[in-house]
């Protein structure tokens, strides 16, 4: 291996570019090999990599009976949540960051970084090297966690599937292969910075909020994932799988958006990684206007990193701004359950409940900047028990007629549990839920917009904003039969909340970063033009010119001396 780098170093006219290429591409061609097929390290991440293949079996065996479309909808959590959400990473990480991490901690490195390998060539064969090896490995696999699947379910039918996470497989290990290639040069000890990545951030903490999953890359990969590029939905989405959960209520990337982030981090990745081999540093610029070339050295330094910022900047400008507009689709989804969840009448002194443990309903907040165009559906996701002829409300109400309706609500419950042992227990319940009914009624009366449903029809409620103002969306029953004591409706109802909400903020960061991008792409274009490795040439023997004068006049002023 040493004979291979030494001889990548000697210069001959003969030695060109192309035959560089085939020397460096051959060269990291092997190693990938070794690394994946004879390291006993790699071959941890080649078992974990391969665990799925023993969850179709495990299926299989430890049921009588299981519906299709229920075991590949399994099939497609375990893909969609922990192959792509961590199996993958993992396994790139490790690959990846080994690329120049091994060859930095055995010094072999110095070998390739010597003329006449240009450090860039360096940065481009090593991922093309990666490109040609670990997608198609990971794609091979893919497909045979498919077959373990496959063999104990409909395998044809669901082909369409395995085509689209092969795909998917292919550009999940190109983009965090260029990333954490990048990983392997900015630390010593990658693989605990890729562990941290991998669990902490992308699995833990993007959890937490809708901005931090933005910024992970996991959620580009996943929403190319559920896409409906043919018209007629991702062969991944079955009602109520992960795949399904993540496009209502992670409002995925569009498909312009994850186009161009997923190969903009693939160019800032390798550039990067270019701007660390050559050496150049992002320093503060202390009296850069006094030095040797001035501001033109200063920039000249940092040239790289420039062009770097100026291609993420103006990317994610641009697709925060003009690309996805002033507006952007919204959908998500509030789930609620209809029921009596606690039994008052073995409390002598009853806590007040809320609406949702009253059995009657549920309310959640949500906020809308002016101009947000909504649409509110409302679908059953279990059956209706209890009475035959019921109906339910679908309201939206301010703050101040929620916690009215609400306040008259519980007090009525309150009186009726602190009564219960002195009066007809049956009749006086009856007496309840007639007063329920009117304060509904009142509630609907005074509500901004409301529709009544059962489980045969259901409407949507269209609601536009013209300020930023709080509403409460509720779902309460508006109506049952009540023949006897504590009959009661218990059902779970999901508010699908779909439209086109405002985005100010983004929209107005969007041309905020396209404006630094411009400027730092003309501070990269001007030290192009005007520092070039001519004039750094020329600048180091002007420099020696005038050191060697001042030696000479130096001697000279001793000889006069000694004279």
């Amino acid at each position: 291996m040493k004979e291979q780098y030494e001889k990548l170093t000697q210069y001959e006219k003969k030695h060109t570019w192309k035959n560089r290429f085939g020397s460096l591409y051959r060269l990291y061609i092997g190693k990938l090999i070794n690394r994946l097929f004879k390291d006993g390290k790699t071959w941890i991440f080649n078992i974990i990599l391969l665990l799925p293949i023993v969850a179709g079996p495990i299926v299989a065996f430890a049921v009588d009976y299981i519906n299709a479309d229920d075991y590949y909808s399994l099939y497609s959590d375990i893909m969609f949540m922990g192959y792509f959400g961590i199996i993958i990473p993992l396994f790139t990480m490790y690959i990846a960051s080994m690329m120049f991490s091994d060859e930095i901690g055995d010094k072999s490195i110095t070998y390739l970084t010597v003329r006449p390998i240009n450090r860039f060539e360096l940065v481009i064969v090593k991922y093309l090297s990666y490109l040609s090896i670990v997608p198609l490995f990971t794609v091979i696999v893919t497909f045979v966690n498919y077959i373990s699947f496959g063999v104990f379910g409909e395998f044809g039918n669901y082909f369409d599937m395995a085509l689209w996470f092969l795909l998917a497989a292919f550009i999940s290990s190109a983009v965090y292969g260029a990333f954490f290639m990048l990983i392997g040069l900015l630390f010593k000890n990658p693989l605990w910075f890729g562990l941290f990545y991998v669990f902490i951030w992308e699995f833990v903490l993007a959890s937490f909020s809708q901005t931090l999953n933005n910024l992970t890359i996991a959620f580009y990969l996943k929403s190319l994932i559920i896409f409906d590029f043919s018209g007629s939905g991702s062969p991944v989405v079955f009602f109520g799988n992960q795949a399904h959960l993540f496009s209502l209520s992670g409002s995925p990337a569009t498909a312009v958006t994850f186009a161009v982030v997923l190969p903009i981090l693939i160019l800032v990745s390798l550039t990067l990684a270019w701007a660390i081999l050559q050496g150049d540093r992002f320093r503060i610029p202390y009296k850069a206007g006094t030095r040797p070339g001035g501001w033109k050295y200063y920039l000249k330094e940092i040239r790289s990193y420039l062009i770097t910022f100026s291609v993420l900047f103006i990317t994610i400008g641009i697709v925060f701004g003009p690309i996805n507009g002033i507006t952007k689709p919204s959908t998500s989804l509030q789930s609620g359950y209809i029921g009596m969840s606690h039994d008052y009448r073995y409390e002598p002194e009853p806590t007040p409940p809320d609406i949702n443990e009253m059995g009657w309903g549920f309310a959640h907040p949500y906020t809308l900047s002016k101009g947000d165009d909504l649409s509110l559906f409302y679908s059953f996701s279990s059956g209706v028990y209890g009475s035959s002829i019921y109906t339910f409300e679908g309201i939206v109400c301010s703050e101040a007629v929620y916690e009215e309706f609400y306040l008259a609500t519980q007090q009525r419950w309150l009186l009726y549990y602190s009564q219960m042992r002195n009066i007809s227990i049956a009749a006086y319940y009856i007496d309840l839920t007639n007063d329920y009914f009117d304060l509904v009624d009142d509630l609907v009366a005074d509500s901004v917009d409301s529709i009544t449903f059962n489980s045969d029809t259901t409407n949507p409620i269209e609601i536009v904003a013209d300020e930023k103002t709080d509403y409460m969306f509720m779902v309460v029953v508006r109506h049952y039969l009540v023949t006897d004591l504590f009959d009661e409706i218990e059902t779970n109802i999901d508010t699908i909340i779909q439209g086109e909400v405002y985005r100010r903020a983004g929209y107005s960061l969007g041309f905020i970063l396209l404006g630094a991008g411009v400027f730092s792409l003309g501070f990269s274009i001007y030290s192009l033009t005007t520092y070039s490795s001519e004039v750094e040439i020329k600048r180091y023997q002007e420099q020696i010119a005038k050191y060697e004068g001042h030696d000479n006049n130096n001697v000279s002023e001793a000889i006069e001396q000694d004279v």
